[in-house]
């Protein structure tokens, strides 16, 4: 599968570079999350990043370049902040014992779950995502293969392990997506909970807050009596 994203390096950038291609990923960040691909005009692009209009086929190729782009620097960023090192702290998953899976998989959607909902940059990445979801684009092959398949198999092995059945069984699956839906409903519907919490934004201890519930309800999730 072709997953080029333009004519330059797009790597995730880091800290405040403020170069027209890192102010055109996060503009297209914001702006494709809200309007979707074919709502945005690239003179739209370049000016929310304050950038000549034709920086966009310089540094991407064009519009759907940028729009990859992001996808691909979305799914890096998730990567950095906890994927990458989760993936590295759950090998030799198949030898763990119940007690060590469910510590990793509180931990795990600790963190995944922070990074969802932590700040306006992940409410961002959030919007994007969820409209992915909803619509599939080309892009959603990038955060699927890079993002969302690693994270949801790591659960669903730890889940296995909880609740005594393969990874690849079919309700171990179900689960696994059940306990990383309970994380992403914090973030696409971040509004009706600020609206029944009676706040108008979440600060730093709030998030923490929702993201230890959050990991104890993946293990609870995991050990429930069936019904």
């Amino acid at each position: 599968m072709n997953t080029n994203t333009g004519n330059k390096d797009t790597q995730h950038h880091k800290g405040h570079d403020d170069s027209a291609q890192s102010r055109l990923l996060d503009a297209g960040l914001r702006i494709f999350g809200l309007h979707g691909y074919e709502g945005v005009r690239t003179r739209t692009l370049a000016d929310e990043a304050g950038v000549n209009q034709s920086a966009i086929p310089y540094y991407f190729g064009g519009k759907k370049g940028l729009y990859l782009a992001v996808a691909k620097q979305l799914a890096n960023t998730v990567q950095e902040d906890f994927l990458k090192q989760a993936l590295q702290d759950t090998e030799g998953i198949d030898d763990w014992s119940k007690d060590e899976a469910a510590e990793a998989l509180k931990s795990i959607m600790m963190q995944f779950s922070k990074s969802m909902i932590g700040n306006q940059e992940a409410n961002a990445r959030s919007i994007f995502i969820a409209r992915e979801q909803l619509q599939p684009t080309e892009a959603y092959d990038i955060l699927y293969e890079q993002f969302f398949q690693p994270l949801h198999r790591m659960i669903a092995a730890l889940a296995g392990i909880l609740m005594d059945l393969a990874p690849h069984d079919p309700k171990t699956i179900m689960i696994a997506h059940a306990i990383i839906g309970q994380s992403v409903a914090f973030s696409v519907a971040k509004e009706t909970y600020l609206r029944r919490q009676g706040i108008q934004e979440l600060d730093g201890a709030h998030i923490d807050a929702i993201a230890g519930e959050l990991g104890e309800m993946s293990i609870r999730t995991c050990t429930l009596p069936a019904s």
